[in-house]
């Protein structure tokens, strides 16, 4: 900055010694010129009087030659004629040389000016004689007589005034000639005067436009290395404007773009060219109208002189778009573009351009990206871990088993050959019960990384639900999906086998530990005979309940509690006979169960507050029953205590669905209405949650109900509870009843 302030001040210092130098010659020019028109004018009255002190002698001279000419009555016309002509001659030269002592600024010097007062006086009484003698006429002067010529009376006249002329105006004539000689003298001195300063006007004009020539060579050397240093400073400004990866440009009050920018702006904007553009014809191509206009009225505070550049950077709209160019291929490629701005200006100048800078950050986003992703991806790992490592290894195992066979069940539906509307409905409701019997399992084990996963294929599966007519496509990206969680499945299998290895290890003793790693690194060359393993001991006979009990009850009751904390609900679970259930009816109790207390929970239970209102406890219950007293049949009870169903709710949910005319509902008694609960995709809930809301539970509740031979009703009472009951089969059946009403 002082550099700069240097050079401005020998700039502005270069100016006034110009601006002083061409004064001054132009001052001496104007004195020389005003110098040389008093020369001029002086010379020219010298010249003039100077003729003027020789006319007294001639026309004493004339005179005489015609006083003579009288006397001897010769020719006397040449001397008339020469007197006129002098008379004509000096008359005008009087006023010109007033005028030119005017001009040359004489006429007011009494030295001057007296002398040719006296000489112009004198002039004109001698003008006042000679003008009667150029009224005669030669051929009027003389008479021929046989004696010879004689003066006519005229002659005679002529005589006369010639002789008193010449005798009278000796004097005048001598003053005359004396005053115009003082005066030529005078002249001849001012004219010398003159000379003299003319000259040295002039050497002084010549001195200074010496020193204004060396000062303007001096200049232009100046000039001409400061030219080859904006050259230089020119090319590299140019080198780095096309060298930069980034965009740069100026961007003027007016919001247009300046000439000046560099070479990358047009590769990163796709633009032939930038200069005279407006931001906003800029910008159109890249954002939306919005973008622009929180874009525009950014710019608009930078110029406010009061605003803070760092702060308002903040809320550049700029500061990172994503833009899609079209490719030679025919698609679209996706950057993404920062701009920053910041106000050109000195340190007290306000601002009068905006520099804007525009950088290609796409692999700085992709970058970032992928480490957001790898960093959600640990972290996945992390809490995936966490959630193995709380849940029971033996839950964990079964649960993968389950949830393998139901994704490849799931997979083969949609796989399966079928083109008729009939076969995809059935193949859509088929999948959903399958997923969301595994997503109940799953968040009653707080697995949540199968609930958002499953949750997700369970949108893609409502928004199938609800198209008018199916395809095979449609499935398609489902098959993806399940291939991901199968994946999945894998990998938590591997993840739960790493972890019951390091929990083996850790319940080791050290010299075991040692053991089995000398174990796993000898390498054995010779056949060693291998004994027999040890018969395994004979268990004793177990109760019913054995295979079953605990881990149902280790897993509703967890499950009861997530859910009741995720609608705000307080729950409390009874269980009872649990320990009863067979082997084989474990797994489809358990998956009853699970859905039974989420819908319980979701649809039943109130709200605390609610609950307060009709005389309730804050904090509902579902009892869940296992009774085996029946010969036929075991008895799967499960009751909440909850709001009861809502006839018209069904009823009015079926119409809206189109499950039921107006007429049929007319004559539907309350068991068949409470029966349409177990249809596909049917929920009185209109907000679709993690819990409720898809219409699948229950219907895969009488789905699996189905498949063992068995049966389920509902009962319910308003505002007071809703029980459903399941009968399964002692004996084993191969027919299997639709659900009814109890």
């Amino acid at each position: 900055m002082a550099r700069r302030s240097s050079a401005i001040s020998g700039q502005w210092l270069q100016f006034a010694a110009t601006i002083l130098f061409a004064a001054a010659l132009t001052v001496l020019l104007m004195l020389g010129m005003r110098r040389a028109d008093e020369l001029q004018s002086a010379s020219s009255a010298l010249q003039l009087a100077s003729e003027l002190s020789s006319r007294p002698a001639i026309v004493r001279s004339e005179l005489t030659l015609l006083q003579r000419g009288l006397e001897t009555t010769t020719y006397v016309g040449d001397p008339l004629r020469n007197i006129a002509a002098i008379r004509e001659s000096s008359n005008e030269a009087f006023p010109l040389i007033e005028q030119q002592l005017r001009g040359a600024r004489l006429a007011d010097q009494p030295d001057v000016a007296g002398p040719l007062a006296v000489a112009l006086n004198r002039w004109q009484s001698l003008d006042r004689g000679l003008e009667a003698l150029n009224k005669k006429r030669s051929a009027e002067l003389y008479l021929d007589t046989n004696s010879g010529s004689e003066l006519t009376a005229s002659g005679k006249q002529m005589k006369a005034a010639v002789d008193s002329m010449l005798a009278a105006q000796s004097q005048n004539l001598q003053i005359m000639g004396d005053k115009l000689g003082q005066l030529c003298a005078m002249l001849r001195a001012n004219v010398a005067d003159n000379g003299r300063s003319l000259r040295s006007i002039l050497l002084g004009g010549t001195g200074v436009a010496a020193l204004l020539l060396g000062m303007m060579l001096y200049y232009a050397w100046r000039a001409r290395l400061s030219a080859a240093s904006a050259a230089s400073a020119q090319r590299q400004v140019a080198n780095i404007l096309g060298t930069v990866r980034e965009g740069l440009f100026l961007v003027g009050r007016d919001m247009r773009l300046g000439e000046t920018c560099s070479a990358s702006l047009t590769q990163l904007l796709r633009l032939p060219a930038t200069a005279g553009l407006s931001f906003e014809q800029l910008l159109e191509p890249l954002v939306d109208q919005k973008t622009m206009t929180a874009a525009l009225k950014f710019l608009g505070l930078l110029w406010k002189d009061k605003v803070h550049e760092e702060l308002i950077e903040s809320v550049n709209p700029l500061s990172q778009i994503e833009v899609s160019f079209p490719n030679s291929h025919g698609g679209t490629d996706t950057r993404y573009l920062a701009f920053s701005f910041r106000r050109v200006r000195g340190d007290e100048a306000s601002a009068d351009y905006l520099l804007g800078v525009v950088a290609d950050v796409t692999d700085r986003v992709l970058l970032a990206r992928e480490l957001e992703h790898a960093k959600a991806d640990n972290d996945s790992q992390a809490s995936l871990l966490l959630q193995l490592l709380r849940v029971d290894p033996n839950q964990l195992q079964s649960f993968l088993a389950t949830a393998d066979v139901a994704f490849r069940k799931s997979n083969a539906m949609l796989t399966a050959p079928g083109i008729e509307q009939q076969d995809l409905k059935k193949k859509l409701n088929g999948v959903f019960r399958e997923l969301h019997a595994i997503k109940g399992e799953a968040a009653a084990l707080a697995l949540r990384s199968f609930v958002e996963r499953i949750h997700a294929i369970e949108d893609a599966l409502s928004a199938l639900r609800g198209k008018a007519a199916l395809s095979g496509n449609d499935f398609l990206p489902l098959v993806v999906r399940l291939d991901e969680l199968m994946t999945h499945v894998a990998t938590i299998q591997s993840m739960q086998e790493r972890v019951a290895s390091f929990r083996l290890q850790g319940a080791k003793s050290p010299s075991e530990a040692h053991a089995d790693e000398q174990r796993d690194t000898t390498v054995i060359n010779e056949p060693v005979a291998l004994e027999p393993p040890p018969a395994a001991p004979t268990p004793a006979p177990a109760a019913a309940s054995a295979p079953a009990s605990a881990p149902i009850l280790e897993l509703l009751r967890p499950l009861a509690q997530e859910v009741a904390r995720a609608q705000g609900r307080a729950v409390r679970l009874v269980a009872r006979g649990l320990e009863h259930v067979p082997a084989r009816y474990s797994a489809a109790v358990k998956d009853i169960c699970i859905q039974m207390i989420r819908n319980a929970v979701v649809h039943g239970i109130e709200s605390p507050q609610l609950r307060a209102q009709h005389g309730k406890s804050a904090e509902g219950t579902v009892q869940i029953s296992f009774a085996t007293d029946s010969p036929e049949d075991y008895l799967l009870t499960i009751e909440d205590d909850g709001r009861g169903l809502s006839y018209e709710q069904i009823m009015d949910k079926a119409l809206r669905q189109g499950l039921l005319r107006p007429q049929q509902a007319m004559a539907l008694d309350r068991a068949t209405v409470y029966r349409l609960i177990f249809q596909p995709g049917f929920s009185t809930v209109d907000q679709v949650s993690e819990h409720a809301g898809r219409g699948v539970g229950l219907d895969a509740v009488g789905s699996l109900v189905r498949e063992h031979g068995g049966k389920v009703g509902v009962s319910t009472v308003a505002g007071q509870y809703t029980r459903f009951k399941v009968l399964l089969p002692k004996l084993a059946t191969a027919s299997a009843a639709a659900p009814s009403a109890a």
